[in-house]
């Protein structure tokens, strides 16, 4: 008999370092996070880790190990040869990817070697030319950061090591998205365009709690839903405009379409077309269900989500408790995303591609007949880049056939 506990997909992020980062960039959402001062995660935490990750895949052929920050490679490398000791130890043949998010700038020819001696895959944040770049991206003196980076890009292609990249796409950059893509097309081949949507004054968010049927741990509902805002004032002037990201990435794919079909790959145009074409999107952001996303902190603490690492949102301690068991936990949490979806959504057409996006960016609200909905700040561009899609991805699919 299968159990159905081995066919849960899990994505299990770590952070080794906690918030430490060698960079100052300006709308960082996890500097100051980490639960501990100084200092890594100790062998006892990383060896319950990669234990208890492997055990709640059960016997899937190939289990990921997500490795994140702060800055990861801040730990060392005899850091993740340990970690490849202990994943020989507990994987028992299984196949083990490794993927690692770095700013780029710390990387050496040592470290490409080890990258590719051990198959990781890297994706490096990088947010355009250097002028662009330099703007948010910068480090402890305030400087920019774009030819450390273009260093650490050199040596990755040095090293044969597969990298993919990471934009913020954030108040600089967003009018300039054929100018991004032309330069990232040059060395990427998969991208990713994150936006940055911060508030103002960035803060733990003060709510009430949603006890779990029969459960010992607490599920705390998304801030969004209890920290309203009214209008583009409260959140940060590196944030995003709304309309200017759906805008963006329209520019963004039709650079793609002339140039790249087949060659370079988008997550959002991935994810969207696996939505039209009822396949998993893959992009938690536009999926219907989140919650099988979590993360621990370097002492072991496991919380919710990545951008839900506050107090109300610590499950428990993977030294204490079954890492399984308590992200058996996060299906409330995740099928909350679908629950408290704003009414409006449920009679916009693009709804099936757009799911309400991240809770976390549910910060607008709208008084209407049926009481206060907490719509998406980035709502109007979801809709406009949404609709655009449909209509191009005919006209590239038939120009393909």
């Amino acid at each position: 008999m299968t159990n159905n506990d081995d066919l849960r997909h899990y994505a299990i992020e770590v952070k080794p370092i906690g918030a430490a980062c060698n960079l100052r960039c300006d709308y960082c959402y996890y500097l100051g996070k980490s639960s501990e001062q100084g200092g890594m995660m100790s062998d006892e935490v990383l060896e319950s880790y990669i234990q208890q990750v492997v055990a709640i895949h059960g016997l899937k052929a190939e289990i990921e190990f997500a490795w994140h920050g702060g800055e990861p490679t801040l730990c060392g490398i005899p850091f993740f040869k340990r970690a490849m000791e202990l994943q020989r130890k507990y994987a028992r043949g299984r196949r083990i990817l490794n993927t690692l998010q770095t700013n780029g700038t710390m990387l050496t020819d040592d470290w490409c070697a080890f990258f590719k001696d051990h198959q990781f895959r890297i994706g490096i944040s990088i947010d355009g030319p250097e002028h662009l770049h330099n703007i948010y991206r910068k480090d402890a003196r305030g400087e920019g950061t774009f030819q450390q980076v273009m260093r650490g890009v050199e040596l990755l292609q040095k090293h044969g090591v597969e990298f993919n990249t990471l934009t913020t796409v954030n108040a600089s950059n967003v009018n300039n998205p054929q100018e991004v893509y032309n330069f990232l097309r040059e060395f990427s081949d998969f991208m990713q365009f994150l936006p940055v949507v911060e508030r103002t004054q960035p803060q733990s968010p003060t709510m009430q709690a949603k006890e779990g049927s029969g459960r010992k741990w607490r599920i705390a509902l998304p801030p969004g839903l209890y920290s309203p805002l009214h209008n583009r004032e409260g959140v940060a002037p590196f944030s995003v405009p709304a309309e200017g990201y759906g805008r963006f990435l329209c520019a963004i794919l039709d650079e793609w379409s002339r140039k790249d079909v087949g060659r370079k790959f988008v997550q959002t145009f991935e994810a969207t077309l696996g939505n039209l074409t009822r396949r998993p999107a893959g992009l938690c952001v536009h999926e219907a269900v989140c919650g099988h996303c979590g993360v621990i902190e370097k002492n072991g603490d496991l919380y919710r989500c990545d951008r839900y690492v506050f107090p109300e949102y610590r499950i428990g301690n993977i030294l204490h408790e079954s890492l399984g068991a308590m992200m058996q936990t996060n299906r409330q949490f995740g099928e909350f995303k679908l629950e408290s979806l704003p009414r409006t959504c449920l009679h916009c057409d693009v709804a099936d591609l757009c799911f309400g996006g991240c809770p976390k960016d549910r910060l607008v609200d709208k008084l209407t007949l049926f009481g206060t909905e907490h719509r998406n700040y980035l709502c109007p561009g979801y809709r406009l880049f949404f609709r655009y899609f449909k209509q191009q991805i005919k006209k590239i699919i038939n120009n393909e056939s």
